[in-house]
């Protein structure tokens, strides 16, 4: 029976794990994030794939790099690396240890290299995304895709959706192909290096929204980020996110106030939720949330201080209210 090493750390690769558990394999190890502080209560929270490991009462490791566990993984004569969004660097060094090292990536390679890739995916607008089973190598993500299949990007779909239907992409690719990359009997194809791409991990200060684009490319914005860590932007010195939002057609009626708007600008407020200008028309926000707040529909918006005006805007940057 082959001896698996998994490393993952969010929901998406605690479906991968539990793709590997009903293979013939045995896992002798999962490498995870180290906990981290998160949320308005600063609490340290375990990444979701420690939390399966230990109840399934698999050996964890949380290196803050994993070439500190070299000693450790090697004690355990593993054959096979698996990993997924695991979202460290692996160095050559402990590749070595391996027969193979697989990495399930969310992209379909060479589109989208990197730690974001479906967040890329939907800010791009792209009409289709998917899972690549390749080779792990030095230089990231760049190694032998041994398969590849695609799934269609709903308008609906935001990041967590889409990281549901890929998981479950990556469980039935993982059992169709698996076992046979092991045995040798599918080959790996080369990537184009023509037509790379990367999709890094977006900052906190990549985050906020950017009102002088097109309503279709601030909503993608808002969609890649939801549920987190959800898009940003400031009323006043008041700092909102954004979670959920829609282009207003151009069908819809919108005040006539709007003729001398500038992009950013709360045009309206009904119990659906806030129109915003945008570049080229109109977006409707749908669900917020104000700072120690929790998230709420944005029809029910409680403006800071004073009574809603029609020269109120959002901004990508805090200022005063005048």
């Amino acid at each position: 029976m082959y001896k698996v090493i998994f490393c993952g750390t969010p929901q998406i690769a605690v479906e991968i794990l539990q793709a590997l558990e009903q293979l013939d394999l045995k896992i002798v190890g999962v490498i995870s994030q180290p906990d981290r502080i998160q949320g308005r209560k600063k609490q340290i929270v375990p990444t979701p794939v420690k939390v399966y490991a230990e109840q399934q009462g698999y050996q964890v490791f949380q290196p803050e790099k994993v070439g500190a566990i070299y000693d450790e993984l090697a004690a355990l004569k593993p054959d096979f690396l698996i990993t997924c969004a695991f979202g460290q660097f692996i160095p050559e060094k402990v590749l070595n240890l391996f027969e193979n090292a697989i990495n399930v990536h969310a992209s379909l390679l060479p589109k989208y290299r990197g730690g974001s890739p479906i967040q890329y995916a939907i800010k791009n607008g792209d009409a289709k995304t998917g899972i690549s089973l390749m080779k792990m190598v030095k230089k990231m993500d760049a190694g032998e895709v041994y398969a590849q299949e695609e799934i269609a990007i709903a308008p609906s779909d935001d990041a967590g959706s889409l990281f549901e239907k890929l998981g479950k992409l990556g469980q039935s690719m993982l059992a169709k192909y698996l076992l046979a990359i092991f045995q040798k009997t599918i080959v790996g194809t080369p990537q184009d290096e023509t037509k790379v791409s990367f999709a890094y991990n977006l900052t906190n200060d990549q985050e906020v929204i950017n009102w002088e684009q097109d309503s279709t490319s601030v909503v993608n914005f808002i969609r890649c980020l939801s549920p987190k860590p959800v898009a940003y932007t400031y009323l006043f010195e008041e700092r909102i996110k954004i979670k959920q939002a829609r282009v207003v057609s151009s069908d819809e009626k919108v005040s006539a106030l709007n003729i001398t708007s500038s992009p950013g600008m709360i045009i309206n407020v009904d119990k659906e939720g806030i129109t915003v200008k945008v570049k080229d028309g109109y977006i409707k926000i749908l669900e917020l949330q104000r700072a120690g707040k929790s998230m709420t529909s944005a029809g029910s918006f409680d403006f800071p201080n004073s009574p809603f005006r029609i020269t109120w805007m959002f901004c990508e940057k805090p200022y005063k209210k005048v």
